[in-house]
């Protein structure tokens, strides 16, 4: 039996035993439910996606607090300044294989979660994310089985009958190709009216903006308008091409406008190429140099964001700053925007990113279009 057989399996087990064991849970009312626990995997751009369900949580439950259980806290470092998240843990389950679960090493790694959950007692337990491997799921849906929580809510995959391991679930097919915003208030809706509102959070301190607003004005002085530019990504089949960004670049200069280069210390590699292709006094380059609260406040110092399918992305949205992605390989789920939101170029070579990310492959979008969307926006 292949491992992924395997773990299907044993999920359906897991499913039927939970379910068979435990009697029908009503759902706490708000007034009874002091503590939420939350988890979402994945980096910043999911977990911006995942705000408005969490000021949908907030709204159904006033008197609670959000504890956050996801894979890197440092990702999740915007998250703790909402209202009513308190505090995480990190869940290393992209690093765990079930093919070392005899390991000492991988239950003290599944344990920790669980743990945090059990520190405290637990009203509701709400699982967010959305996996596509069976092994994922399955350490996801223990987890779950483990928290002890009142009551829990999540997703299923789809050969899971019934709720499983949660009271309420809704089925991964629910998804199908729309935004994960709206599905994820849909997984609030188990509990109650989630609403409609869409609009995402990524709170900044006054003091933050203004100090890049003061770098930029320091670094690049005299400019009409500021680009601020992400030319990085997670994987190199996202990567809009290089020379083309050089291109565009060349284009903003001869108009008289500044540019802001953000991203990583693994992404410097390109922004140095960019930045060394343009005269001197024409470019901020801060990748790899900010923590992630100084990269977004140089996005909210910008006039205009134009980047490739990745976090700051996200966060130009959520700034509310005028935004342009430059999407490749992708699901829908993570950029299928309002036009009112952003302008998404959406490459039209079709290609499934979860089997080759480091794939090249051509891309049809123009230095002329983002060109010409971008002056739109500025105007």
């Amino acid at each position: 039996m292949s491992g992924a057989r395997a773990a299907r399996a044993l999920i359906r087990l897991l499913s039927f035993a939970s379910h068979t064991a435990r009697d029908l849970r009503e759902q706490p009312p708000p007034e009874e439910v002091s503590r939420i626990v939350v988890l979402h995997m994945s980096g910043i751009g999911d977990l911006i996606l995942m705000t408005p369900a969490l000021r949908a949580l907030r709204r159904l439950y006033p008197r609670a607090h959000i504890d956050l259980i996801t894979f890197r806290l440092s990702n999740a470092a915007f998250l703790f300044r909402l209202p009513a998240v308190r505090q995480g843990c990190e869940f290393p389950l992209f690093d765990l294989d079930l093919k070392w679960a005899w390991t000492l090493g991988f239950w003290r790694a599944l344990e920790r979660p669980v743990r945090f959950t059990r520190q405290e007692p637990c009203d509701l337990y709400v699982s967010f994310h959305h996996c596509w491997l069976p092994q994922w799921y399955l350490l996801e849906l223990w987890l779950a089985v483990r928290s002890r929580a009142r009551y829990k809510i999540g997703i299923n995959p789809d050969f899971v009958r019934g709720p499983g391991v949660f009271d309420r679930a809704l089925p991964e097919s629910h998804m199908g190709e729309r935004h994960y915003r709206p599905f994820l208030l849909d997984v609030v809706g188990l509990l109650g009216e989630a609403g409609k509102d869409l609009s995402m959070e990524f709170p900044l301190e006054p003091g933050e903006v203004r100090n890049a607003q003061e770098a930029i004005k320091t670094a690049l002085p005299g400019k009409r308008r500021i680009i601020c530019l992400h030319v990085g990504a997670t994987h190199a089949a996202q990567l809009w091409p290089l020379d083309r960004f050089v291109e565009l670049a060349k284009r903003f200069e001869a108009d008289r406008d500044g540019l802001v280069l953000i991203g990583t210390k693994e992404e410097r590699y390109l922004t140095e190429r960019l930045a060394d292709s343009l005269p001197s006094g024409t470019i901020l380059d801060v990748a790899g140099t900010t923590t992630l609260f100084q990269m977004a406040a140089f996005i909210d110092a910008s006039d205009l964001f134009i980047g490739n399918d990745s976090g700051p992305m996200h966060v130009a949205i959520a700034r509310r700053r005028p935004t342009i992605g430059l999407i490749g390989p992708g699901r829908t789920r993570y950029h299928r925007y309002e036009p009112d939101e952003a302008v998404m170029f959406l490459n039209p070579v079709p290609f499934d990113i979860r089997d080759q990310k480091d794939a090249a492959f051509p891309w049809a979008i123009t230095v002329d279009e983002v060109y010409a969307a971008a002056k739109d926006l500025l105007k």
